[in-house]
């Protein structure tokens, strides 16, 4: 094993040397020369493991960030490489050559079709499920594809405490099918946010799902009046939830006390983000409302860029519910902006683009900014664009950033960006370049 270890570091060490971001070839490398390394190397470390749809790589982040307010020993892998070579690359570069971590906490985003085969080979303390959405179809497949994965993976950690969202119905069904411990957070709200929701039925018995109060999406108070599957009561909730120029103020409830917190992040669905960020500390022995009050947001998620004196804000779109989310948190922002719409269909975004008609542009219609598109499926946004009364003042055709950073040069407007994951990727290398910021994997 130490061949293997010292063989990984080097390649590391090279790709990091040429300017690369190494966060998944030396993981490869060491899986294909010793393929279950990974059960030696996790020993002794407190694992949390963060996965589901949406908000993996902010919540990571936000536990990270409490955790190096605290003086915690902990890694993370911080570039979202999260499936099982990025995992094993992260423990790699924190050991020693024998194979001894040196951290006390790892911070691990697992991507939900990843999870059953990293959980073959971890031992995870927690396992947070943010929610589950309808995600990249043609790689993913539909919602019982990714609930099933990731109660796989659950299951092969039975020991591991489970941090569930209440509010989504979806996710909680968890609770039927494992038999870890549940600790549940969720949001106190009734905010009737316009995001498809991605399931209208229970996930028990097929029955139709009634709800008191709806958060957004599928989120909410639900019951089934068919089987009885309802919301439970959170161990950690949050409730009172205001907003006064960016900053969302909110009241932080356990069964031990009440405190204020509050969130420099826009948008309600970053809400269920600090949620779960604070119960997985809760659990951890950890927790302190003040602890994440002065986070400022993840790369490519809610990440601001200066051009001069010009404000470029960059989003994560990858599935309509995110999306309709992300068009909801602009279309209420106070100031004078332009948009961007940046579309791709690699690999990693997943081939089939027509989850874009599942998300409503409406809110952007008929409000005088002048808006862009540019990415490999550049013409497709625009026509959907079209669709709700957004005009496109000009479509860029493929992955042309640097016309794209001209472009804001030139306009005397802040602008929004939203970039499906490729396209964020690509472009935060020529962002960088031309306005300064840190390199993802840093």
């Amino acid at each position: 094993m130490i061949l293997t270890i010292l063989i990984s570091k080097l390649i590391s060490r090279l790709l990091r040397f040429f300017g690369k971001g190494a966060t998944t070839l030396p993981g490869r490398v060491a899986l294909s020369m010793k393929y279950n390394i990974l059960n030696r190397l996790c020993r002794g470390v407190n694992i949390i493991c963060v996965t589901g749809t949406n908000g993996k790589t902010t919540t990571c982040a936000l536990i990270e960030h409490a955790l190096k307010k605290l003086e915690k020993s902990y890694f993370i892998n911080k570039s979202g490489a999260n499936m099982i070579s990025g995992v094993a690359t992260a423990f790699i570069m924190n050991c020693n050559i024998f194979g001894r971590c040196k951290k006390e906490y790892a911070i691990l985003e697992c991507d939900e079709n990843s999870l059953p085969e990293i959980s073959r080979y971890i031992d995870a303390k927690i396992i947070a499920v943010t929610n589950i959405f309808r995600d990249q179809l043609d790689r993913y497949g539909e919602l019982d594809s990714a609930l099933n994965s990731i109660v796989s993976g659950i299951n092969n950690m039975p020991d591991a405490l489970l941090v569930l969202n209440a509010d989504c119905p979806i996710t909680y069904s968890i609770s039927e099918k494992c038999e870890n411990k549940i600790y549940p957070f969720g949001v106190n709200a009734n905010c009737l946010q316009s995001a498809v929701s991605e399931s209208r039925f229970c996930p028990v018995c097929g029955g139709e799902l009634v709800y008191k109060s709806r958060v957004y999406a599928q989120l909410g108070d639900f019951y089934c009046a068919n089987c009885g599957y309802k919301r439970v009561f959170p161990e950690l909730s949050i409730s009172d939830i205001s907003e006064n120029e960016g900053v969302y103020s909110f009241i932080v409830n356990r069964p031990s006390a009440s405190t204020l917190s509050s969130s420099l992040l826009g948008g309600i669905y970053n809400i269920y983000n600090f949620a779960c960020a604070f119960a997985v500390l809760d659990l951890l022995g950890l927790y302190n409302s003040a602890l994440l009050s002065d986070f400022s947001g993840a790369f490519g998620r809610m990440e601001h860029f200066k051009c001069g004196d010009k404000e470029i804000l960059l989003l994560l779109v990858k599935n309509p519910v995110g999306f309709s989310n992300c068009i909801s948190y602009a279309s209420k922002l106070i100031g004078e902006y332009n948009y961007v719409f940046a579309l791709n269909d690699n690999e990693a975004d997943g081939c089939d683009v027509s989850w874009i008609w599942d998300t409503s542009f409406n809110a952007l219609s008929g409000r005088g900014n002048k808006v862009f598109t540019v990415g490999r499926r550049s013409f497709d946004m625009a026509l959907r664009l079209k669709y709700d009364g957004v005009s496109v003042f000009s479509s860029i055709d493929g992955e042309d950033y640097n016309s794209l950073i001209r472009i804001i040069r030139e306009e005397n407007r802040n602008f929004i960006v939203f970039a499906n994951y490729t396209a964020m990727m690509n472009m935060r290398k020529f962002f960088i370049e031309a306005f300064g910021g840190k390199e993802f994997w840093e």
